[in-house]
């Protein structure tokens, strides 16, 4: 898809050396050092206004300056997108990262509200990507409403400039820029990945899965693409200089639930959770309940006020919580594995 915009002249970056208006030649750099841009994890589509909404990833290598020496945004890496479903046209764009040098893909799940924000009523499309910052955006034009760090360790931008919508970036945050490395929050498996989040319109909170992470970018000087390997262009994995700096200390739990309110875009309450990424996503209920599996327990919450409620082992690795109703009763379904007997699945009935 972004190619296919790169072709029609809508992308001015280094990976495509043609200027806006897609006039003059298309000089393409080696495809191992321009690539990326997948859209690896589920779409939202809204029939009212007939748009299919797409979250792009990261570009790869990671490392903008192999990727994109000059600079630039790199569009569309790491956005939403929102396309006539009709015939593909892009109707709006938001990046929630320019320019990604950290693989703070904006693939993450994306939720679909109506809801009054300052006295108006607004169709907004919410999401939580890797980055840290949760965002409300007009789904029908595009237009950035909030977006403020849902973790509590955000390092490589300190906020969202308001007017712009853009990112403020630390100092240290460009490590290829830079040319020097740099402990940034979040890592690359983010404060929140692919785990779905809920919502409930009774309490007009978000129940969203989130982690505190953090990791080391260095850029590797010496960029070879090795075909099979990661080829981030970063030394995330080791290596790197020997005046690396200490590893800080994380200021936030490891992971932990946050329901929160995307009207005024801030955090009602948290609850503590267990394994990485807290495992599952999270449910939610008409009976203002909250399930989620976290650790080896599938644990029920007070929607309302985070208050665990009732828990049970079910085995390590759980899925995200399902809903169901048959025959009159309504029931409750989870994956879970990591036990000598293998994967299950576990059903609830509610209310008997």
């Amino acid at each position: 898809m972004a190619a296919e915009l790169a072709l029609a002249g809508g992308v001015a970056d280094r990976c495509a050396d043609r200027a806006f208006g897609g006039t003059g030649p298309l000089l393409h750099r080696p495809v191992e050092e321009c690539g990326g841009g997948s859209a690896w994890d589920t779409f939202a589509f809204d029939p009212e206004a007939n748009l299919v909404y797409v979250g792009t990833g990261n570009g790869a290598p990671w490392n903008r300056d192999i990727r994109s020496p000059g600079g630039g945004d790199n569009l569309y890496l790491s956005s939403i997108l929102a396309l006539n479903a009709d015939d593909g046209e892009l109707v709006w764009h938001y990046q929630t990262t320019p320019g990604d040098d950290w693989d703070y893909t904006a693939t993450q799940p994306m939720m679909l509200l109506d809801l009054t924000i300052d006295g108006r009523e607004r169709q907004v499309i919410v999401q939580a990507p890797k980055n840290g910052f949760f965002f409300v955006i007009d789904r029908l034009t595009g237009e950035f409403i909030s977006g403020e760090p849902f973790a509590d360790d955000v390092t490589w931008a300190t906020g969202i400039d308001a007017l712009t919508g853009r990112p403020i970036e630390a100092p240290e945050a460009r490590y290829g820029t830079n040319r020097q490395g740099a402990f940034l929050s979040p890592g690359p498996t983010g404060a929140h990945n692919w785990r779905p989040m809920a919502w409930n319109p009774d309490t007009g909170l978000v129940y969203l899965p989130a982690q505190n992470t953090q990791s080391y970018y260095e850029m590797v000087t010496d960029f070879q693409y090795t075909l099979g390997q990661w080829n981030t262009g970063t030394t995330i994995r080791g290596g790197g200089s020997r005046t690396r700096p200490e590893r800080p200390e994380l200021t936030g739990p490891r992971t932990m639930l946050v329901a929160r309110d995307p009207v005024t875009n801030t955090e009602v309450w948290r609850a503590p959770a267990e394994g990485f990424g807290g495992n599952g996503g999270t449910l939610s209920t008409g009976g203002n309940l909250v399930f989620r599996g976290t650790g080896n327990q599938l644990i029920v919450l007070d929607a309302r006020t985070g208050e665990q409620l009732w828990s049970i082992e079910v085995g390590g690795g759980t899925a995200t919580p399902m809903t169901f109703e048959l025959d009159g009763v309504q029931y409750v379904s989870i994956a879970a594995g990591g036990t000598r007997e293998g994967p299950r699945v576990w059903t609830f009935s509610l209310g008997r």
